[in-house]
């Protein structure tokens, strides 16, 4: 008797370590390796480690995908809370409607989350998708969302709620963007660790690659502004480019489907924004290319992010450029560029390197007098001794309808005032943390000339003022004491 009891306690015991053991086995394949792996997703659902120094895939994350037509896409993975989140269902022959998910790779349990807004159909096939780089929420594009313009919607994971956050996209200039985003109606999304949301725009012709800047609205507004990293360029093998991810250090990796031409389940990366796409090796799974995520988004991206916070201010009779650098022993110095229209570009000045050193951040300004009654776009080009350029994100000051605003104290402690009385232009102020998260805002006009900033928390913040009138941004950094 003692020994039947004996062996079926060791019987169950055997079955639990059994299980721990598959268990932890399946979690060392999830975001243990973020320098050389991400995640790759075929349209049936099946996902798979991949490791982008070789372009090998690993063994297949047991998933639990419903039966039927899925074409399964748009893979994002939480690092808040472990899961993966795609649409497991969407596109022709998705019944009864579409169907976005969760899975959760340890325990194996696929849970259907709450339909995305009525306007993706079943008829519409959801191409890109990814999760923030804070884990909190998922952003996808419907290509098709008029049917001829584009869609942003955004699904808050911890609410369980969607919004569509916008159907216009435009450049800094204003130009729209939508005919674009809806031509070149494939590809995929990723997140930055700053917050940047980059997004690769694809057919079987052409590809492009665009940036939306931190933060990424999670509620409605009337567009977005999406800064053009790549412009439209021929995909190498006739196929569209269907997957998007960085790795933990900033490279970003893309990769081909099962299309109709030679470029057929590839790997690419881009280590240089100047270099375009390197080819790392083919997928041995067919299909494997379908879809790409991060593991973890990088703190830094491609060599453009080596020139952080740059920020551009008017400022009493001159815009205030600032910006934060990573350098090393190969950097010359910086180039400041102007435009009038975000496209066409000249030499402002030559800013040389002045710092010896590389182990912490180097900080740089410089004050231009000669601004324009109107749109004046800056950016900041890097330049190294092997001839390689990091140009940073474009800025923009409208000095068409306003007068100049100052702001003040810095650092403060209870209010900031703004030195707006001789301007009549209406503004909203909002207030970013250091993670770029909204917390406090307000309509302040020339008969408002403080926000009250007593309730934040001590610490580091930017105060943004916008104006729909004008289309005027003016930013300011400032300390919480």
């Amino acid at each position: 008797m003692k020994t039947s009891i004996f062996l079926r306690r060791c019987s169950k015991w055997l079955l639990f370590l059994n299980l721990l053991l598959s268990i932890q086995k399946l979690d060392a394949q999830i975001c243990q390796h973020p320098l050389d792996s991400v995640y790759a997703m075929t349209t049936t659902g099946t996902m798979y480690p991949l490791n982008v120094t070789d372009a090998l895939i690993g063994t297949a994350i047991p998933a639990s995908t419903s039966t039927g037509t899925t074409s399964a896409n748009g893979l994002g993975f939480s690092t808040l809370n472990g899961k993966f989140y795609y649409f497991n269902k969407v596109g022709t022959g998705a019944a009864p409607s579409p169907q976005f998910v969760s899975y959760d790779p340890v325990t194996t349990a696929l849970v259907i989350l709450p339909a995305p807004p009525a306007t993706i159909t079943s008829s519409q096939k959801i191409r890109s998708g990814c999760v923030n780089n804070l884990g909190s929420g998922y952003y996808t594009i419907n290509p098709i969302f008029n049917p001829t313009t584009p869609a942003l919607y955004f699904y808050d994971i911890a609410t369980a709620t969607w919004t569509t956050v916008t159907s216009s996209f435009v450049t800094p200039a204003a130009v729209s963007l939508n005919s674009m985003f809806n031509t070149l109606n494939s590809g995929d999304m990723a997140f930055d660790g700053s917050g940047n949301l980059w997004i690769l725009c694809s057919n079987a012709a052409q590809y492009a690659l665009y940036e939306i800047a931190a933060p990424v609205p999670t509620g409605a507004v009337a567009s977005v502004v999406a800064q053009q990293i790549i412009a439209p360029t021929a995909t190498p093998g006739g196929v569209s480019i269907t997957g998007l991810a960085f790795n933990s250090t900033g490279t970003l990796y893309l990769s081909t489907g099962a299309g109709g031409g030679a470029g057929n389940n590839l790997l690419y990366k881009i280590v240089t924004l100047a270099a375009g796409l390197t080819l790392v090796g083919t997928l041995q799974l067919n299909d494997v290319g379908a879809d790409l995520t991060s593991c973890s988004a990088p703190l830094f991206v491609l060599p453009v992010s080596k020139l952080l916070n740059f920020t551009a201010t008017l400022h009493n009779d001159a815009v205030a450029l600032s910006w934060t650098a990573l350098e090393d022993e190969s950097t010359n110095g910086y180039e400041i560029e102007f435009s009038d229209d975000g496209d066409h570009w000249s030499l402002l000045t030559v800013v040389e390197k002045k710092y010896a050193y590389t182990s912490t951040p180097a900080y740089y300004n410089y004050q231009y007098h000669s601004y324009a009654a109107g749109n004046n776009f800056f950016r900041i080009v890097q330049s190294t001794a092997d001839g390689k350029k990091n140009i940073s994100a474009i800025k923009l000051i409208n000095a068409g309808k306003t007068q100049p605003i100052a702001v003040g104290p810095n650092p403060a402690k209870e209010m900031i005032y703004l030195f707006n009385t001789n301007n009549g232009t209406k503004y909203l102020a909002q207030v970013f943390d250091r993670i770029g998260r909204i917390v406090y805002s307000k309509n302040v006009d020339q008969t408002q000339q403080y926000i009250n900033i007593s309730q934040l928390p001590k610490g580091s913040y930017i105060l943004k003022l916008s104006s729909a009138e004008t289309g005027n941004l003016l930013s300011y950094q400032f300390l919480k004491w």
